[in-house]
């Protein structure tokens, strides 16, 4: 099921946004939640090195 969300974000990381979407071929809503599954697990935790606190 989706849900539509609003959200604030700066000119610019709209802008990479847009750039990374247009690259992949896909929309804003698709580039945010590719970017999102990409850096976390399944259960919402960050995946990798950059966020993490251990």
């Amino acid at each position: 099921m989706k849900k539509r969300i609003n959200i604030t974000l700066e000119e610019e990381v709209i802008t990479r946004v847009d750039r990374y979407a247009k690259e992949y071929y896909t929309s804003r809503s698709g580039a945010i939640t590719r970017l999102i599954v990409e850096a976390t697990d399944s259960s919402g935790k960050p995946v990798g090195g950059r966020g993490t606190t251990e």
